[in-house]
């Protein structure tokens, strides 16, 4: 119920509408510094691949390390190498001012060319939402509109 509430209560819509603008310009600045960070070629000496403001940063892994671990423990061991890898980025990240507004997901990847996890990082989205940002924008414009109406009405009617 709140939450339907909060589509149509215009200050509620303003609200929403008003961190999700704040945001976007987070991100915003966020692309440029990366895309900055690129073009410095810091990124690509950091051993950083940038996509459409996604990194990847590969961490490779020793393949020994599969014959003396098994199951669960592999993977907990794994991941404590991965970590003690990613410090050295997250300081680089922190360094440049953007490592509060970033999260990261990994994947594991094991081949014949490759044995270690692909961390993905990107711009941590808490309050955007695109579709109720479309709905809130058009919300509100018609409500400005319509208050805009019976403002011009009311002024012919008394002239």
């Amino acid at each position: 119920m709140k939450k339907l509430i909060s589509y149509i209560n215009p200050i509620d819509s303003y609200k929403i509408l008003k961190k999700s603008i704040v945001e976007l310009s987070r991100y915003l600045r966020y692309s440029k510094i990366l895309n900055e960070l690129e073009k410095d070629g810091k990124l690509k000496s950091m051993g950083i691949k940038l996509e459409k403001s996604l990194m990847y940063i590969g961490v490779n892994l020793n393949p020994d390390l599969l014959k003396y671990t098994d199951g669960i423990e592999q993977e907990s061991v794994e991941l404590r190498f991965v970590s003690d890898s990613m410090r050295k980025y997250t300081d680089f990240l922190e360094k440049e001012g953007i490592l509060d507004a970033i999260s990261a997901d990994y994947e594991r990847v094991y081949n014949k060319d490759f044995y270690g996890y692909i961390v993905e990082v990107k711009f941590k989205m808490n309050a955007y939402n695109r579709s109720r940002f479309i709905y809130d924008s058009i919300f509100l414009s018609s409500i400005i509109g319509l208050i805009s109406i019976g403002i011009y009405n009311l002024i012919n009617n008394f002239l």
